[in-house]
């Protein structure tokens, strides 16, 4: 067990301990008169244990957020202050190297070649129309290519090069003989930035490399420095909290006071920080969006009939320049989306109309139960199923129609599924809201000569619309967010058409695929993904929008 959370567990102890002695002392000091007290024992039993426990654990509680990074960048700092003659060695060797100077000046020139072709042009494309010459842009455009190559080439050059320089230096210093944390700072220090983090993170002492083992026993070192420091002012400020607050208890205290105003500035943190996470989502969302929207036209984003976000990711990589039109997203998870609540809205809500109205308690007690098992089977589950009965099934039976080319993933298999899916999100909510009904509405309509059917129809479905709404929106947005079921069921390819029979796809199996692997978030490719998150996260604002003009519009009032 660590020291952590040994202190952890001191501290609560203590924290128990603070309640015992503020209730007792709070009693003794008016002689067990608890009536001259201004605020109840126990309120003085609060006041001591939150401020005897409260500072210590958010200590610990930003030990655990803010720990590991401290430790990286201590960890950092010593090894690189090691390897500082390494690395002044190696300068000097660059400096010297022949072979390398040649290769960095070679590096240097064509670099600015490339961007005098760049601004050529620029130039020429900026020029009016009489002056433009297609032929003579075609040839710039030849020659950039070229140049942008031969370039790539000499920058690879330099960095093997250098890379030689820096094991021919890492070779002479073993043969030294240097301290092991020297050559770990000088790897680490070397080594690219995408790789220092996996340096540091593999730092582990079970690790065959002599280098990590000597980076964790730095890490090691730092942490039970910082484990220790952390531990020991909790406890001082448990201690501390406990006997000034101890000393405070007195029968004119306002300890009540004390304690409501700490439970209401909790509860206001609490609701700062939801507020404060959606607006978070919300602003990364747009700002990502933002880039991406620099490099594509937004109307090419919103109005484009091709999606096919593969580019080259390096310059000298011959690829796609990518085509970013998502209506083929739109249309498809708009289709999936149609499909599976034309099977989910009138199956969950005729079933919830007949539990809650019709049903006897017994059927109800069996059935309901049932029902709700279908919202607790994965969605794998309903992929696997998709793919292997309903897909299969709906393809042979289009096929004996006369239908040709009739495929297994579809978007009629996978809208079905997922419409069963989501049956229990509509019955079960719409059960819970049609049962709220108060029974004096039922009876009224009842004494008036109203049936049942027209009882449930003009007077308790009025009165449950709002909740009835709310329970098809979860359901509409569940099954827009659905990702596992389109992925099996309907495949991935982004095809723009109006036939349920063919394979399309939706925008989150989209995003998925886009942050999937390994990934630079600097390109279009990737930072398109945060583009149809933000098309999703107006699309849910448009449907709740609609919802509550709906309930207003149609909503039943009762006195």
């Amino acid at each position: 067990m660590s020291v952590i959370t040994l202190i952890a567990l001191a501290i609560l102890v203590m924290l128990a301990g603070g309640f015992y002695v503020g209730r007792s002392r709070a009693i003794a000091a008016v002689s067990g008169q608890t009536v001259k007290l201004h605020s109840l024992p126990n309120y003085h039993g609060y006041y001591v244990a939150i401020w005897t426990g409260l500072p210590a654990l958010l200590l610990l509680i930003a030990y655990g957020l803010f720990a590991d990074p401290v430790v990286e960048r201590l960890t950092y700092a010593e090894l690189r202050r090691d390897a500082a003659p390494l690395s002044q060695q190696l300068d000097e060797q660059l400096q010297q190297d022949a072979t390398y100077q040649e290769f960095y000046g070679n590096a240097v020139q064509l670099r600015g070649r490339v961007e005098a072709l760049a601004a050529d042009m620029a130039r020429l494309r900026g020029a009016r129309d009489e002056d433009r010459r297609p032929e003579l842009l075609e040839h710039l455009r030849e020659e950039h290519l070229e140049a942008l190559n031969a370039a790539t080439a000499a920058d690879e050059a330099v960095i093997q090069r250098r890379l030689e320089l820096v094991d021919s230096v890492t070779r002479g210093a073993e043969a030294e003989g240097r301290p092991r944390t020297e050559l770990a700072g000088f790897e680490l220090v070397q080594a690219p930035r995408e790789r220092r983090q996996l340096f540091l993170s593999d730092a582990l002492p079970s690790r065959e490399s002599e280098n990590l083992f000597a980076t964790a026993q730095v890490v090691r070192g730092h942490q039970q420095q910082i484990r220790y420091m952390v531990a020991l002012f909790a406890i001082v400020m448990a201690i501390a909290g406990l006997l000034q607050t101890r000393a405070q208890i007195a029968p004119d205290l306002r300890a009540r006071n004390h304690v409501e105003s700490l439970v209401t500035s909790v509860l206001f943190l609490s609701s700062v920080i939801a507020i404060l996470t959606t607006v978070g989502i919300v602003f990364s969302l747009l700002f990502e969006s933002l880039r991406f929207f620099s490099s594509v036209p937004i109307s090419e984003f919103l109005l484009g009939l091709q999606w096919s976000p593969q580019i080259a990711l390096r310059a000298d990589q011959v690829g796609q320049s990518g085509a970013f039109g998502a209506v083929p997203l739109f249309a498809g998870t708009f289709m999936i989306t149609l499909i599976a609540m034309l099977v989910a809205v009138p199956i969950g809500l005729f079933s919830a109309i007949y539990l809650s109205e019709y049903a006897g308690p017994r059927f109800r007690a069996t059935a309901k139960p049932v029902l709700e098992i279908l919202a607790g089977i994965p969605t794998v589950v309903y992929g696997f199923f998709a793919l292997l009965t309903v897909g299969p099934a709906i393809r042979a039976l289009f096929t004996s129609l006369g239908f040709e080319d009739v495929v297994t993933q579809s978007a009629l298999s996978a809208g079905l599924v997922m419409g069963i899916m989501i049956i229990p999100f509509i019955s079960s909510l719409s059960d819970d809201v049609i049962n709220a009904v108060p029974q004096s509405l039922r009876d009224g309509s009842y004494a008036m000569g109203a049936t049942r059917s027209e009882t449930i129809s003009h007077v308790v479905m009025p009165a449950a619309l709002p909740g009835v709404v709310g329970a098809i929106l979860l359901a509409v947005s569940r099954a827009v967010g659905e990702t596992m079921i389109v992925v099996m069921a309907a495949g991935q390819g982004a095809n723009l058409t109006a036939n349920p029979l063919e394979s399309v796809t939706t925008i989150t199996v989209q995003i998925v695929m886009l942050l999937t692997g390994d990934q630079e978030f600097d390109s279009p490719k990737t930072l398109s993904a945060f583009a149809l998150g933000l098309v999703l996260f107006v699309i849910t604002l448009v449907m709740n929008v609609i919802a509550l003009r709906v309930v207003q519009r149609y909503r039943e009032k009762y006195d």
